[in-house]
């Protein structure tokens, strides 16, 4: 039996996909041999990041086997392994990245698509080409948008260059009118470069900019995180489902 630490809306999907018990109390979560946390993980006293709840009261009244989540600290890693509870870091899982990759990039053509002009009409600098990057390049390309890439990982750089993109270092900005970052690491230079730019962060904490500085700048900036999870989320979902399947099946 699955238990499941009740998050946002796709963790509602995935209950109903598998047999499960979705909650956040701690008498619920009884019986379960598998639990799947949220993707930050525990903090440094073992309590799950966005929840009431602490792993260790879920040990002792469980016998786990296989702790899931996005990505684990040292603590969480230590614990497993004196414990020999198998962990499965889905960020670190092609079988999960790969697919959530291209649903995060099809949600922020999605969230794009809000506005009052179509994708085509952007001028777009992609920070970052990594597999949102690679997805969403591909997609902003199909929509007729004019696209310039920007990362310092050399793998990427070529990349970049062989699908023939426009690689740029990002004090070139130019006529760019949006910035889309894809890079969980803040920038260091000068902000000033972005002022009348919109940036849009879509990467993981600690996001791509110093949230100071652009404040402090009055730079147009927005983070948009969970994307999979606000544009599909049973397809989100589907895409965790088939992943504990996988592992199950290894048992």
């Amino acid at each position: 039996m699955l238990g499941i630490i009740k998050g946002d809306i796709r963790y509602d999907y995935l209950s109903q996909m598998t047999e499960s018990i979705l909650s956040r109390n701690l008498e619920d979560l009884i019986g379960i041999d598998s639990l799947l946390l949220g993707f930050s993980g525990i903090d440094n006293q073992y309590n799950i990041k966005n929840s009431n709840l602490n792993l260790l009261d879920i040990l002792r009244q469980n016998s786990i086997e296989v702790i899931y989540t996005g990505t684990a600290n040292p603590l969480l890693k230590d614990l497993c392994q004196k414990r020999k509870i198998r962990l499965v870091e889905l960020l670190k899982e092609d079988d999960f990245v790969i697919p959530n990759a291209k649903l995060t990039a099809m949600g922020i053509i999605d969230y794009l698509q809000r506005k009052n002009k179509a994708v085509s009409d952007f001028k777009i600098f992609l920070f970052g080409y990594g597999n949102i990057g690679f997805f969403l390049a591909k997609l902003l390309r199909a929509y007729g948008c004019e696209v310039s890439v920007f990362t310092k990982n050399p793998i990427e750089k070529k990349m970049v260059l062989l699908e023939g993109y426009p690689l740029k270092d990002y004090r070139q900005i130019s006529d760019e009118e949006l910035i889309i970052n894809t890079i969980p690491e803040n920038l260091e230079g000068d902000y000033r470069l972005f002022s009348g730019k919109k940036i849009l962060d879509v990467a993981s904490s600690p996001y791509g900019f110093d949230i100071d500085q652009i404040h402090q700048l009055g730079i147009d900036y927005e983070i948009y995180s969970a994307v999979p999870s606000k544009f599909a989320p049973y397809s989100a979902a589907k895409i965790i489902e088939r992943m504990i399947k996988s592992i199950e099946k290894k048992k």
